[in-house]
C-alpha cells in the first residue's frame, strides 16, 4: 500500500542532525538577523560568519542555528556551487522566529535577477557503493525547541535540488521527536492536526531529476535496492505554506507511479500551491488525501504529467484519493490553471481532476464525521488547456 511505502522511505538512513560538534555562534550581521554563509568544501568547524568561512553542509549550519541568538531570524546564505549529501533530516528551529536557506547574494522579496548563481544540492552516492543514498534532500520533523510542533517557519529560495530518490522537501508535523517511526496521526479521523509544522514558504526552487528514474532502485519494499519517489514537495500534517513561483520538471519514477509534484497529506490544511510549473512529472502532479482541507492550486502551468491507465482510480491533474482508516479532505479549490497533456502512453489531454471515491460530499469510511454543511470535496474553475 503507497502509505506504507511512504513510511517505509521516511524512516530509510539518512543523516539525522544532531549537536555532535561543540560550536560557538557569530555574531549577527543585522540587528535581528543571525548570518550564516555555507559554501562547498566548507570545513566541518567553521563559524559561518563570513562567506570565506561557510559551513560546508546543512549539519552545520543547523549546529550553529541551535549555539545561536534564539531571538534571531536565521539567513543562510550559500555560496554558488555544487553541495553533495545525502537526505538531510533537520529537527531545528527557533520559535517564532524564521530560518531562511536562499543564494549567498540573493535580495529577500527580489526575483531571480537579484542573484548571480543558483545553488544546487546533489544526493550522493553511499560509501563503498555506485548506488544514490536513500530519501529526500530535505526532511523535517518536529524535534529540538519545536518537538511538540507548531511554526516552524523555514523558507527556501532559489535553491535547485536534484537525483534524490524520495523528492525535494518534506514537511513532516506527525512523527515522534526525532522522525522516527513513520507517519503518526496526532488527533481522531477527520479531525486537524494536533501538532503540525507549518507556515513555510518554498519559492523560486527547481526540482528536476528526482525518483528512482534518476537514481536507481525500485518502489518494491522487498528489493535489497528500494528507492521511490514520492513528490518535489510533500506535506503531512503541515498546514499554512506558501509553494509559489518554482520549477518541478522530471519527478519520475522508473514503474510511472507514486511521484507528484506536490503531495498534500494527512491533516495539511490552507496550503497555497500558486504559479509554479510543473512537466515530465511520471504520476499525477496534485495529489491531496486524508483530511487536507481549505488547499489551493492556482495559477500553475502543466506540461506533459502522468501515464494513462485502465485502473483505478484514474490520471488526472489533481487526484484525491481515500485510503483505508482515511477521512475525505475538503474545501478544496483548483482553478485557473493551464492544463496539458499525458507523459506516457498518450498524446491526449490529461484529465482535470479525479477524486475516489466518488461523491462531491461522500466523507470517507466508518468513524468519518460528515463534511460540514455546505462543504464539497473540490471546486475547479477557470482551468483550460
Amino acid at each position: 500500500m503507497k502509505l506504507g511505502k511512504i513510511a517505509a522511505a521516511m524512516v530509510a538512513a539518512g543523516l539525522a542532525i544532531s549537536a555532535g560538534l561543540a560550536v560557538t555562534a557569530g555574531p549577527a550581521a543585522a540587528a535581528g538577523i543571525q548570518t550564516i554563509y555555507m559554501k562547498p568544501g566548507g570545513s566541518p568547524t567553521a563559524t559561518g560568519t563570513t562567506p570565506e568561512d561557510g559551513a560546508g553542509t546543512l549539519e552545520r549550519v543547523a549546529q550553529l542555528i541551535a549555539a545561536g541568538p534564539k531571538d534571531q531570524d536565521v539567513e543562510v546564505r550559500i555560496m554558488g556551487g555544487t553541495y553533495t549529501a545525502l537526505q538531510t533530516k533537520w529537527l531545528t528551529y527557533r520559535p517564532g522566529r524564521s530560518i531562511s536557506f536562499m543564494p549567498a547574494d540573493y535580495t529577500v522579496g527580489g526575483g531571480a535577477t537579484s542573484f548571480t548563481q543558483k545553488p544546487v544540492f546533489e544526493n550522493a552516492r553511499l560509501a563503498g557503493s555506485l548506488r544514490y543514498g536513500p530519501g529526500y534532500w530535505f526532511y523535517a520533523c518536529p524535534g529540538g525547541d519545536l518537538a511538540a510542533g507548531g511554526d516552524s517557519k523555514l523558507n527556501f529560495y532559489y535553491l535547485q535540488v536534484q537525483n534524490y530518490s524520495s523528492g525535494g522537501i518534506s514537511l513532516d508535523g506527525s512523527g515522534e521527536d526525532g522522525c522516527g517511526g513513520g507517519y503518526q496521526a496526532t488527533s481522531g479521523l477527520g479531525q486537524p492536526s494536533a501538532r503540525g509544522l507549518n507556515r513555510n514558504t518554498i519559492f523560486g526552487m527547481r526540482f528536476t531529476s528526482l525518483g528512482n528514474a534518476y537514481t536507481g532502485g525500485t518502489c518494491d519494499t522487498t528489493s535489497d535496492f528500494v528507492r521511490c519517489g514520492y513528490g518535489g514537495v510533500v506535506l503531512t500534517e503541515s498546514s499554512n505554506n506558501r509553494i509559489e513561483n518554482n520549477h518541478f520538471i522530471n519527478l519520475r519514477n522508473s514503474e510511472n507511479s507514486y511521484i507528484h509534484a506536490i503531495y498534500v497529506t494527512h491533516k495539511s490544511w490552507y496550503n497555497n500551491f500558486t504559479r509554479n510549473n510543473v512537466t515530465g512529472v511520471s504520476s499525477d502532479p496534485v495529489k491531496v488525501r486524508n483530511t487536507s482541507n481549505y488547499n489551493t492550486f492556482d495559477s500553475n502551468v502543466f506540461g506533459a504529467n502522468d501515464f494513462y491507465r485502465t485502473t483505478t482510480p484514474g490520471a488526472a491533474h489533481y487526484l484525491e484519493e481515500i485510503g483505508t482508516g482515511q477521512c475525505a479532505s475538503y474545501h478544496n479549490r483548483f482553478t485557473n490553471n493551464d492544463l496539458g497533456t499525458f507523459l506516457i502512453a498518450s498524446t491526449a489531454n490529461l484529465p482535470t481532476w479525479l477524486i475516489h471515491p466518488a461523491g462531491a460530499t461522500y466523507p470517507g469510511g466508518t468513524g468519518c464525521p460528515a463534511l460540514p454543511a455546505g462543504e464539497v470535496r473540490l471546486t475547479t474553475a477557470g482551468n483550460q488547456y
